[in-house]
């Protein structure tokens, strides 16, 4: 069992290297600054990651589980599915804006070759809670039956535009503008 403290020091590293991707990108953020930054011995991050990439994949697959978990958060299943999709849409949107260094990476890592060296099956298993939830409203008939990647990437890419959008400041979102973008999207996968 690890104690708090090998705990810390893990998460400061992964703070650490989010940070230096953020405003450096992946390859000029040395383990070196890694280290400075996160306050601990360079071999302290060899003792959890084997090396940089490892260390890169590792906060990936962090950041996707906490970004998904807290896609879910607030989600009541008593709820009408509208409702519920609302909920998860407009989540989406928001913790992004939030966390933009995150969101950056996310899109960053999922757009390099870095997404190839994790596992297909270890990837999908990460998105399946957004494919099950997506997969239940069409068997249920309240969505149109558009293939699971067709539906995803929809979805995923509408909220995706509107973060880019808000984040680049080129446009300041009102709560009727989110709502705007949650009705147009609704409107596109829903059934008839």
């Amino acid at each position: 069992m690890k104690n708090v403290k090998d705990f810390d020091k893990k998460d400061a590293i992964f703070k650490a290297m989010l940070e230096l991707i953020s405003k450096h990108g992946f390859h000029s953020s040395p383990m070196s600054e890694v280290a400075k930054q996160a306050d601990v011995a360079a071999g302290t991050i060899y003792h959890y990651f084997k090396s940089k990439d490892e260390l890169i994949c590792a906060l990936y697959i962090k950041l996707k589980q906490k970004h998904i978990e807290s896609l879910f958060k607030s989600d009541d299943a008593t709820k009408p599915f509208k409702d519920r999709f609302r909920g998860f849409y407009l989540q989406m949107i928001n913790e992004a804006i939030k966390n933009p260094k995150e969101f950056y990476f996310l899109e960053q890592f999922a757009n390099s070759p870095f997404l190839s060296t994790i596992p297909k099956a270890e990837l999908s298993q990460l998105d399946m809670p957004i494919y099950d939830f997506l997969r239940k409203a069409v068997f249920t008939q309240v969505l149109r039956d558009i293939p699971p990647k067709i539906l995803v990437a929809f979805v995923i890419g509408s909220a995706t535009s509107i973060i880019k959008l808000q984040l680049s400041g080129e446009f300041q979102m009102t709560s009727s503008d989110l709502e705007l973008a949650f009705f147009t999207c609704w409107d596109g996968i829903k059934k008839a």
